[in-house]
């Protein structure tokens, strides 16, 4: 659950700022919001977490993992000039969607 309401908890004011930010033709203080906050948000908050927990990466959590991995560096590989192709994007999200469904059944 906190791949769920954690991400969504956390982020969605930052993304809400940048919005508005946008409306304002200020987009480089809306892209700095969202990329900051994700920084943020994906190292130092779980660093600390683990570090200060008797924390154990679980045979899911580290598939999580490698599948995270994974898909980010498939993404990377297919960067162009002109943008992601769409399907990259779909298909990532399909295998995002198969995982959290695995991921809960269990």
């Amino acid at each position: 659950m906190s791949l769920l309401i954690v991400p969504i908890a956390t982020e969605l004011p930052e993304k809400f700022n940048s919005v508005l930010w946008i409306r304002r033709s200020q987009d480089t203080l809306a892209l700095g919001n969202i990329s900051g906050a994700m920084v943020f948000q994906g190292t130092i908050l779980p660093a600390i977490g683990i570090m200060r927990t008797p924390w154990q990466a679980r045979p899911e959590v580290v598939t999580g993992i490698l599948v995270t991995l994974r898909a980010a560096a498939r993404l990377r590989a297919l960067v162009r000039p002109d943008g992601l192709p769409l399907w990259a994007l779909m298909m990532n999200g399909a295998l995002y969607l198969g995982y959290l469904a695995l991921a809960l059944a269990r």
